[in-house]
């Protein structure tokens, strides 16, 4: 690959030559969602695989991801059942996967302490945990992980925002090392569920993933015990204080827990996968993180950064895949949809539609810079999710993003370790399989 090139493809699956059948193309999936789809599939706009009493259907065109998300987000409105089953044994009933008018009071309580306007104040958590991460950087000696030390590090962020400075670093390196063994190990997709069969050959995988997510739980429980009823930061106060019409706490106990669980999870994982795409960008393209680091000295409005961002979470969407399960029937084009039927929408195939984008799997910042940035539909890019759902720290992640980017391409170049080969893989989230292994030096 030509790193000085003014545009380039970085690495992703091939597409298969020929669409899989539906039992193999789920058995794929277990391995990695990505490595299942056709070369057609970048350009169809709804497709479907049909199982035994079961129907996966594909919405892959913005006005139809639209209808379903959006309009009819009632009856889409819930996870579905493999992702729920994946998740549950460690983030609980959470928002994330609750829904109805559990996921309503939930969503209600934790949007305010999340909410734009108070962003700012986060800053602090944000620059103390990026200079850490840059002191570590200045001081390797070798290759860097970034995919683990950015793990790390926004779980870092999340704990100063929730728990403050009382909390050692090294209970956040704990924690997201954790998690990552937890996704290893969850099964992402329950292919003999959705068969109608016991998974019984599953069940050494389910045992391992059920003592990491009680482990991660212990952990976080073991922070809130420390905090106190009064302790922790404005964020726990506020989550803390949310009420119902007759007074009672919305969260407390275990419900508390799952919140909290949650947001350091599900709030570390999204930044901290944008981040190790963004610097695998940086490292195959050095002329663009040279701009950064130009841009971020000379003080200026950081637009060709943002773009940067916006174009690494295009081609590389932390969650690369929205699956619902309808709650009752529908239709979406000519397809009857049963009640228990999955609906997907693939952020991986949207951001790449051939129809939607310019060279679609080019890297090309310039596509969301100002005059250049065309028109397109509204729901072709998803990077936070859609509807009712959208991940409701969108702009916390953002902005913690773009403070680790600013902090560190100005001060380091990247480039890949010797032999090393980024291989993008979706299980539960798009990670890179095997870790993100960088040269770091200082510019």
């Amino acid at each position: 690959m030509d790193a000085s090139a003014a545009d380039f493809v970085p690495p992703m699956p091939p597409p298969v030559g020929r669409a899989l059948s539906a039992f193999a193309g789920l058995l794929q999936a277990r391995r990695d969602v990505l490595s299942i789809f056709p070369e057609d599939a970048y350009r169809r706009q709804v497709f479907s695989a049909r199982l035994p009493g079961r129907l996966i259907l594909v919405a892959n065109t913005p006005d139809v991801v639209r209808a379903v998300f959006v309009t009819r987000h009632e009856t889409y409105q819930r996870k579905s059942r493999f992702l729920e089953d994946a998740l549950r044994p460690v983030i609980g009933g959470s928002a994330f996967i609750a829904s109805g008018e559990d996921w309503a009071e939930k969503r209600g309580a934790i949007v305010p302490p999340l909410h734009p306007s108070v962003v700012s104040g986060f800053e602090p958590c944000f620059e103390q945990a990026a200079a850490e991460l840059a002191e570590d950087f200045a001081r390797a000696e070798g290759p860097v992980d970034v995919a683990v030390a950015y793990a790390a590090a926004i779980t870092r962020v999340m704990l100063l925002a929730v728990f403050g400075p009382g909390v050692a670093r090294e209970e956040a390196a704990e924690i997201a090392r954790t998690f990552t063994a937890y996704q290893d190990a969850a099964e992402v997709v329950d292919l003999f569920g959705l068969i109608g069969l016991p998974d019984v050959a599953g069940w050494l995988t389910r045992a391992r993933a059920n003592r990491l997510a009680a482990e991660i739980r212990a952990r976080v429980a073991a922070l809130l015990a420390a905090a106190g009823p009064e302790g922790g930061t404005p964020l726990l106060a506020s989550l803390r204080a949310a009420r119902r019409e007759d007074g009672s706490p919305i969260l407390a106990g275990e419900r508390l827990l799952d919140e909290v669980v949650m947001l350091l999870l599900a709030g570390s994982e999204g930044a901290a996968i944008t981040l190790t795409w963004t610097t695998m960008l940086a490292a195959l393209h050095p002329p663009s993180a040279d701009r950064i680091a130009i841009e971020v000295r000379a003080s200026k409005s950081h637009d060709y950064t943002r773009a940067f961002i916006q174009e690494a979470m295009r081609l590389y969407p932390p969650v690369a895949v929205l699956a619902r399960q309808a709650t009752q029937p529908d239709r979406i084009r000519r397809w009857r949809v049963r009640k228990g039927d999955v609906v997907l929408a693939v952020p991986w195939l949207l951001h790449r539609h051939e129809e939607l984008w310019e060279a679609p799997h080019h890297f090309r910042p310039e596509r969301f810079l100002g005059p250049q940035a065309r028109p397109r539909p509204r729901y072709a890019y998803l990077p936070f999710g859609i509807g009712p759902r959208i991940c409701a720290g969108a702009a916390f992640g953002m902005a913690e993003v773009r403070t680790f980017v600013t902090t560190l391409f100005q001060r380091f170049r990247f480039a890949l370790a010797p032999g090393f080969t980024p291989r993008p893989n979706c299980r539960l989230a798009l990670r890179p399989r095997g870790g993100m292994h960088l040269v770091v030096t200082p510019r």
